[in-house]
């Protein structure tokens, strides 16, 4: 798919994977929007040519529909926009000396007034949404041992908005906190006995 020519944004990361490995995990479209720390989709609907989604921009402060289309090979992941000020998205992946780079490019028209509305729709996302996805790929294999990890974070927690995710793994955390806090308030216990 040819992209269009005009204004882009760049954001990109080196991670210790392989080549094949991040190509694979970049295919599932759904998965990586819901890494994004500031879109809360609040519909996906799968279609043929690629997908349609609702989603409330955080960062943005604004409400965002889109229909997508897919289409890439070679490492390259084309997603075309049927609305909207952004034309595409390519994810690409590349070889790298230590691993894997991943680059994702938003494409827009060339807009010449800075005084222009429609400046308000390009994504200020990216940067944040390039490092979830580093730290979401990072933290996978660091935890691929630990059962259940994956279902986890992927399945469960990728459903949620970001704010609810932020609470519940906040929640996750002072639990466990309190809990080793009741072991060590036992274990002086035993020994002051």
């Amino acid at each position: 798919m040819e992209v269009p020519a005009g204004d882009s944004a760049r954001a990109e990361t080196v991670l210790p994977l392989s080549v094949a490995e991040l190509a694979d995990f970049v295919r599932d479209a759904e998965r990586l929007w819901r890494l994004n720390p500031h879109l809360d989709i609040r519909d996906w609907r799968p279609r043929e040519d690629g997908f349609a989604y609702a989603a409330h921009d955080e960062l943005g402060g604004r409400d965002v529909e889109a229909w997508v289309t897919v289409g890439g090979d070679n490492g390259r992941l084309t997603l075309r926009y049927a609305t909207g000020l952004r034309q595409a998205t390519e994810i690409i992946v590349e070889a790298a000396a230590d691993g894997a780079h991943l680059i994702v490019i938003d494409h827009y028209p060339r807009i010449e007034d800075p005084q222009d509305p429609r400046l308000a729709e390009v994504d200020r996302t990216l940067v944040p949404w390039v490092a979830a996805i580093r730290r979401h790929l990072l933290a996978r294999r660091r935890w691929r041992w630990l059962p259940g990890w994956r279902w986890w974070n992927e399945r469960f927690l990728l459903h949620m908005a970001p704010r609810s995710r932020r609470i519940v793994r906040l929640l996750v955390w002072i639990s466990v906190l309190e809990f080793l806090v009741f072991l060590g308030a036992v274990a002086v216990l035993r020994l002051a006995s």
